[in-house]
């Protein structure tokens, strides 16, 4: 075998051996520099939570109206959070049901859920 097949099969060897963890930086990345600093990752806004205070279960609702489809259910004590506010029919008094930042409009009534972090803001 040729002496550059040799090294080649050498160093080809001990990566695979290695799991490929054997790779530097310097080799993994030719534009790598040990002494800069990595790009500081964007800062994501964090949603504003709540806790479920009902002494039972509490529907999660497709529309902001107990007469809307629930979709599933919150425990008593759990810990949520919360999109935005927006006014929907009356429970107990309280308009007002939050938004669940998930893919589907989720919705629960604000007469049951005590804001622990952040300011909510209208949707």
């Amino acid at each position: 075998m040729k002496h550059q097949h040799r090294v080649a099969a050498i160093v080809l060897a001990g990566v695979v051996g290695a799991g490929g963890a054997a790779v530097s930086p310097a080799l993994a990345d030719p534009g790598h520099r040990p002494d800069a600093q990595a790009p500081a990752a964007p800062a994501v806004a964090a949603y504003p939570r709540g806790k479920v205070i009902s002494h039972g279960r509490l529907a999660v609702r497709a529309k902001p109206t107990t007469k809307s489809k629930r979709l599933r259910w919150l425990q008593p004590g759990q810990v949520i959070s919360i999109k935005c506010w927006v006014k929907g029919q009356a429970v107990h008094g309280d308009s007002k049901w939050y938004r669940l930042p998930t893919t589907k409009r989720e919705y629960v009534s604000a007469h049951y859920i005590k804001i622990i972090k952040g300011k909510v803001k209208h949707c």
